[in-house]
């Protein structure tokens, strides 16, 4: 088995098809020797912002010189983005070898259930001294659930997945909760829509629930939504403290500066901005962001999946658009531009290739103007691709 076969292995198994529970991550886990027992985690949930959460808690860990592994997804290029230790990728020789290894037990374990189980069996055999798992979909039934972490953390909750979820924030909230374990400690922020729910989980569970405040603190992930990230994050480092990690404020603080996480308000260029923003919530604190820059004219690059709410992302990002180009990524989930057309009320354009597109806007595009491509993660993977840059580099 190469890589290319390992990965494509990976992928067959339901790439797309969400089947959320736990009976079979339990019993793959068992038949690995349950690995997620072997190392000290931090577990992350929200709608928004626990990817940028999961990369503070990892840059600042890393800075202090622990060994952190982190668990992440979706990848933006490849595969192995999701799996890191101490900033490195997982090797493509460590993925075939755990493939080889898992695929005899797998039996009907979906694609997220068997790249869970690679990942925390290969903290395992890195002697992680700490993980930061990021949940998947949702939080109770996730295939991340099956770990027992020292600090549970949720961010920022709005209306996402709700034909799995459920359609209210309450019960996103609750589903979002259920990562919660009998007297872990909790980190939320205050401002947390879904807050009421939670607080009612952690009395039920008999866990302490620490509330936060934005932490207004320069870092190097911009956008003023990273004020509440970072007022969690800061939480959390401090009852990681108190669990015997010792974290000294100069570490601290260039962790916060010198953190990475990729298509996240990202300046890959000059004028070139790419961000993950693929839902309403996160295109509406993407958009209120944007209109602080001072550009001549934007060039926005859009590109939606057809299972998120297109009409209400539209409505923001139409609000920054002097030209909108309308294209899609290549996976069956992305919605066709003509479906995201009729959302839009100004005049736009539709070109199918998203290099294409990137390469249009760069030809009319003036020095003092701004490009920006956004509205899915795989999208802004494949605008990666599209420059051929390295998201992690």
């Amino acid at each position: 088995m190469n890589y290319k076969e390992a990965v494509d292995y990976l992928y067959d198994r339901k790439i797309f098809f969400i089947e959320l529970g736990l009976e079979k991550i339990t019993k793959l886990a068992e038949r690995l020797g349950n690995p997620q027992k072997e190392f000290k985690s931090v577990h992350v949930a929200g709608t928004n912002g626990k990817g940028s959460v999961c990369a503070f808690l990892d840059s600042i860990l890393r800075k202090q010189g622990y060994r952190v592994g982190i668990y992440t997804s979706p990848h933006l290029v490849d595969f192995r983005e999701r799996i890191r230790v101490n900033g490195k990728q997982i090797s493509e020789k460590d993925v075939i070898r755990l493939v080889e290894k898992i695929k005899p037990l797998a039996d009907e374990a979906t694609y997220f259930e068997v790249v869970t189980s690679l990942a925390f069996t290969y903290f395992k055999e890195q002697k992680v001294d700490i993980a930061i798992i990021e949940v998947g979909l949702g939080g109770r039934l996730d295939a991340t659930n099956i770990i027992n972490p020292l600090v549970s953390v949720i961010t920022s909750i709005s209306k996402e997945h709700e034909k799995h979820l459920g359609n209210t924030i309450e019960k996103i909230a609750y589903e979002k909760a259920g990562i919660i374990k009998k007297s872990v400690d909790v980190v939320v922020s205050e401002n947390n829509k879904g807050l009421k729910t939670i607080q009612e989980v952690c009395r039920e569970r008999n866990c302490n629930l620490f509330l936060t405040k934005n932490a207004r603190i320069d870092s190097g992930l911009k956008g003023e939504f990273q004020y509440e990230n970072l007022g969690i994050v800061l939480k959390t480092v401090e009852l990681l403290k108190g669990r015997g990690y010792k974290v000294d404020e100069e570490n601290l603080r260039k962790g916060i500066k010198e953190v990475r996480w990729p298509g996240r308000f990202d300046f890959v260029e000059n004028n070139v901005l790419f961000d993950c923003a693929h839902n309403a919530d996160g295109a509406k604190n993407f958009v209120k962001n944007v209109k602080k820059l001072e550009y001549n004219k934007i060039y926005l690059i859009v590109g939606i999946m057809k299972d998120k709410n297109i009409k209400k992302m539209c409505k923001y990002f139409e609000t920054i658009g002097d030209d909108v180009i309308l294209t899609k990524a290549k996976i069956p989930r992305a919605a066709e531009p003509e479906e995201i057309q009729k959302f839009i009320n100004k005049k736009v354009k539709i070109i199918p290739d998203i290099k294409e597109a990137i390469e249009y806007c760069k030809r009319k595009a003036g020095k003092n103007d701004l490009i920006i491509l956004t509205g899915s993660m795989y999208f802004v993977g494949e605008g990666f691709e599209a420059i051929g840059k390295d998201p992690f580099e």
